[in-house]
């Protein structure tokens, strides 16, 4: 009988919301894509990019980390550091993760965010039709390894590079 009541307050609240006004007009925009990206602040943009280097830098430092426990420890294999040999596959795997280095942090907050910001603001109004290529996909091609601008990016886009299951 609870289940009942739930349900029909959950379908009336439904039903209530899509009759306010103004309810008609909500927009309906991607998560992830360039109209939701276009649609945020400047501010809010780097936050995004703030968030996703310090989730990349937490995720990979974790999953190198845990390399340790998961392969041989002391047996010699490639370089780690500055081209010194070293028998863990954390350092190993630290050397090899992408760095965002043109953002630094200050006392009053992070710095350089903008350089990353303006490459996706750019590619997404420069370039509509990519618009649904995710922003989280293309701070991959924004680290210090891979760093790309706008137009790298729309080249990439052109040859198919960024193809997947994105719908265009």
């Amino acid at each position: 009988m609870a289940s009942k009541f739930k349900l029909i307050l959950v379908l009336s609240l439904l039903a209530g919301a899509t009759a306010l006004p103004g309810a008609s007009q909500v927009r309906s925009v991607h998560f992830g894509s360039g109209e939701q990206w276009l649609s945020w602040s400047a501010s809010e943009r780097e936050i995004f990019v703030f968030a996703y280097i310090d989730g990349h830098y937490a995720g990979t430092s974790s999953a190198c980390r845990d390399a340790d426990d998961l392969f041989e420890t002391n047996e010699p294999h490639h370089p780690g550091y500055a081209g010194h040999p070293s028998d863990f596959p954390s350092e190993r795997c630290l050397a090899k993760r992408q760095i965002y280095s043109k953002a630094r942090s200050s006392p009053s907050g992070p710095i350089g965010l903008s350089i990353y910001t303006g490459v996706i603001t750019e590619f997404y109004t420069r370039h509509p039709e990519y618009r649904r290529v995710p922003f989280n996909f293309l701070m991959m091609y924004l680290s210090d390894r891979d760093f790309k601008t706008a137009d790298q990016l729309y080249e990439m886009a052109k040859k198919h590079y960024m193809d997947s299951v994105f719908v265009y």
